[in-house]
């Protein structure tokens, strides 16, 4: 929703704006509507309260939505004075409060009445109080070829683990634990890094026909070690090392708390379609989407060799939803195999996460089903709370909803498990930006290119936050800037397109749409992104024929077109309303 109407006011989400609606008296003239002035954090405040009304929001939790990490000032003082001068705007009693309740020595609650707001569904569950880090797996054999097989298992661990710790244990996802691949730091260094309390370490060793497994369960604080392992197998057999494995770690850190659960793991009688799946991790597991054909090459090879594999299924059909977003592939027609293949693998065994949450996301970007695939993403969740993509995907979902303070929950929650993810981190930024909270998405965006200078996404979206921001100059900077890391980008094209259209340099931007379209002969070239450089120049004709065809396309960046601030200039058209009511984005499913 984007007006939020409680007592005499209402709040408009998208132009950040706060009105006071008063009667007036029979045959005075005028509507009675005034806008109130706020300024930007205690705005930001009752938004996040309207949206959650009934909640305690944290001070903590408001720290970090108004003061991003970096931003040094008096939090306590700013705070304070930030809900006096809320208090003030509408006219309400800290003593006596009608809609804003002080929750001593917690945070704040909003008390009043906000006709339409949405309960939360499938809220991500609360951050566990025990944190794992699976830490990547040394390489012993001679043969360095061999990398995948213990990143392969580094992946398998925490995959399996989420589901046998049901939430209680929270485990770190792969990005973070990849970073410390090969240190040197100590374990209680690690731990707090991380904030992990325990960490799994070993090794693989991979000689002939044979595969010797080392793993230890270390505690980070005392450096102590639980205990110790090592496993001695045929290739044929070594399967079965992995659930041992990970059931023994459970059963270590949860005692009695979780009973056995049954790992998800390859017929016993593939082994092949097993190291081909750990190829396929691995490679997925590269930045971006720099191993996204690899491993749809390796997935695909596993479920041929084992059509009954269902991890390797939903792998599949993860990686297929990748091609549609990153366009390696039209949208509709790697969207229809990810579809088959997620089918598929739910069938084998519902039990699996991953394909339960790339169920939700084709029922978003296909069907338009939004409670569907809310559904989805809490099953997936559910199924494994330490499931850091099912947690993105649901956050953008509740992003595109209007939903902010609980997309920026269910992101947290996956950035909790995964603290140096792009990817998350990604999904948080993102949500800022589309929220309206420009200088926050500037300073996450900043953030994300400390750890990684070439991380394309991040240029991208500081340039549109930069823009909305007022700083048209420097959002041209950050896409020349990205441009030099892939020259012949189309979707970076078209924003850099966007932005020198907007800044009254027509000749360049059509040059730049020019050099998008040349290369329609070697790769797809994304309408939606092109639509977005024709609304930059003011072509709304030629805009509105490349969302057309991006509908036929099933580009799953459509469902973005309500939430995006840069497709503002077309919403007064009637061809926009059409078009809106036809991907059935959530705004035209509400009628706001």
């Amino acid at each position: 929703m984007t007006i939020l109407r409680f007592g005499n006011f209402e709040l408009d989400v998208r132009s950040r704006e706060l009105r006071c609606l008063k009667e007036r008296p029979q045959g005075v003239p005028g509507d009675g509507v005034s806008s109130v002035r706020l300024q930007e954090q205690p705005l930001e405040i009752l938004r996040l309260m309207l949206e959650r009304p009934g909640e305690v929001i944290t001070r903590d939790e408001l720290r970090q939505r108004l003061w991003p990490e970096g931003t040094f000032v008096d939090f306590e003082h700013s705070l304070n004075a930030a809900i006096k001068r809320l208090r003030a705007a509408l006219g309400d009693d800290a003593d006596k409060p009608t809609f804003i309740e002080t929750v001593p020595r917690r945070g704040y609650r909003f008390v009043g009445s906000v006709p339409g707001a949405r309960a939360v569904t499938a809220a991500p569950p609360s951050a566990p109080q025990v944190r794992l880090v699976v830490l990547p797996f040394s390489n012993l054999s001679d043969d360095s070829s061999q990398e995948y097989f213990s990143d392969g298992l580094t992946e398998e661990l925490i995959a399996q683990l989420g589901p046998l710790c049901r939430g209680q244990v929270g485990i770190i996802g792969r990005w973070s634990s990849m970073f410390f691949k090969g240190s040197l730091q100590r374990a209680r260094e690690i731990g707090d890094a991380l904030k992990a309390e325990y960490l799994l370490e070993g090794s693989t060793r991979r000689d002939g026909s044979r595969v010797r497994i080392t793993a230890r369960l270390v505690e980070a604080a005392t450096e102590t070690q639980l205990w110790s392992e090592t496993y001695e197998r045929s290739t044929a057999d070594w399967l079965s090392v992995q659930a041992d494995v990970a059931g023994r770690v459970a059963r270590s850190l949860l005692r009695e708390l979780v009973p056995p659960a049954r790992a998800v793991v390859a017929p016993r009688d593939h082994p092949r379609a097993y190291q081909a799946y750990l190829k396929g991790k691995y490679h997925w597991a590269r930045p971006g989407d720099v191993g996204l054909d690899e491993a749809l090459r390796w997935f695909t090879e596993a479920v041929t060799e084992a059509p009954d594999f269902a991890a390797a299924l939903a792998a599949l059909a993860r990686v297929q939803v990748a091609s549609a977003e990153y366009y390696h592939e039209r949208p509709r027609v790697a969207l229809a195999a990810a579809r088959e293949a997620a089918t598929r693998a739910l069938a084998i065994d519902p039990s699996v996460s991953e394909a339960h949450a790339v169920t939700g996301d084709l029922q978003r970007m296909i069907d338009g089903d939004w409670v569907a695939a809310e559904a989805s993403y809490a099953e997936a969740i559910k199924l494994n709370p330490s499931n850091g993509a099912a947690l993105r995907s649901y956050g953008l979902m509740l992003a595109l909803e209007s939903r902010y303070g609980e997309a920026l929950a269910a992101v947290e929650r996956a950035r909790e498990l995964d603290p140096l993810c792009l990817g998350t981190n990604s999904t948080g930024t993102w949500t800022r930006y589309v929220s309206g909270d420009y200088d926050s998405a500037i300073a996450h965006c900043q953030y994300m290119l400390e750890m990684d200078p070439e991380f394309v996404t991040a240029h991208r979206v500081l340039a549109a936050a930069l823009l909305q921001a007022g700083r048209g100059d420097e959002a041209v900077a950050q896409l020349d800037l990205a441009l030099t890391f892939d020259p012949s980008h189309p979707v970076l094209l078209s924003w850099l397109a966007h932005v020198k259209a907007v800044l009254g340099c027509r000749s360049q931007a059509q040059a730049l749409i020019a050099r998008a379209r040349s290369f329609e002969r070697t790769r797809y070239v994304p309408p939606f992104h092109l639509a977005l450089a024709f609304t930059g120049l003011g072509d709304f004709d030629d805009a509105f024929s490349a969302l057309d065809q991006a509908w036929l396309d099933r580009d799953p960046a459509l469902a973005t077109l309500d939430a995006e601030p840069r497709f503002e200039p077309l919403r007064s058209d009637p061809r926009y309303r059409a078009i809106v009511d036809r991907i059935r984005t959530p705004r035209s499913r509400v009628g706001v």
